[in-house]
């Protein structure tokens, strides 16, 4: 079972501030599933192209925001701590995240 299967608490930084999610992450293989679920306003948003390799993945998803519907493209990899650190690429930028296991 991957390490990367459960929940786990986003802190995105961005130049408006700190935004948070829960990704809820199923793996089967090289395959990454599940959605995302903004803490901010419950707008849920499924996991499309989904990639595991190691303790590394990347998935898009597209999100419903106070600015209207953003797709971004997320690359994490877990480390030896059980966090996650990666990027996320939308129109607006790309900004750094950690993610700590739970739920928002």
């Amino acid at each position: 079972m991957s390490k990367l299967n459960g929940s786990w608490k986003i802190t995105l930084h961005t130049y408006m501030g700190d935004m948070r999610s829960t990704l809820y992450a199923t793996v089967d293989g090289a395959a990454l599933t599940g959605h995302v679920v903004d803490a901010a306003n419950g707008a849920d948003a499924p996991i499309v192209n989904g990639v595991v390799e190691g303790n590394s993945y990347s998935y898009d998803l597209t999100i419903k925001t106070a600015v209207g519907e953003m797709t971004n493209h997320l690359e994490g990899t877990l480390g030896e701590d059980d966090v996650i650190r990666g990027t996320s690429t939308n129109p607006m930028g790309k900004f750094e995240f950690e993610a700590v296991r739970g739920e928002f």
